[in-house]
């Protein structure tokens, strides 16, 4: 019986792929840094798939909060969706959200709707562009 041999071509590297490797993982350390030395807000919009929205709290009860009050150099945004096994985070500077916020309306929200807060479209989060 006659043995099949299939031959690989030999391939070279992209060019400049070191200076791609390199650029990743200095982002790669980037993230880790961050987890490891920063402090980083939380938050899980239960209902930003129905309403396309994430809210922003800055006021509950008339008295400051949230964002307002936050010491935290980024805040995370969990894209909830109860079907995943492993949800969407958006990471984000907090200097740069308290910049895009005020381009967005405020309206009441949280718990019995005591809270005030910008309602910023979840894809504005990821427009760095226009922020």
């Amino acid at each position: 019986m006659e043995e099949k041999v299939t031959l690989m071509r030999s391939t070279k590297a992209r060019p400049n792929f070191d200076f791609d490797l390199k650029f990743g993982q200095e982002k790669e350390n980037e993230l880790i840094k961050i987890f490891r030395e920063e402090t980083v807000e939380c938050k899980t919009d239960k209902i930003c798939q129905r309403t396309g929205n994430v809210f922003v709290e800055f006021e509950d009860a008339k008295n400051p909060s949230g964002i307002s009050i936050t010491e935290a150099t980024f805040y995370a945004f969990c894209l909830y969706k109860p079907e995943r096994d492993k949800q969407i985070w958006v990471l984000i500077p907090t200097k740069l959200l308290k910049k895009l916020m005020k381009k967005y309306p405020i309206k009441n929200g949280g718990d019995n709707w005591e809270a005030r807060g910008h309602i910023i479209p979840k894809e504005a989060l990821l427009d760095y562009a226009n922020n």
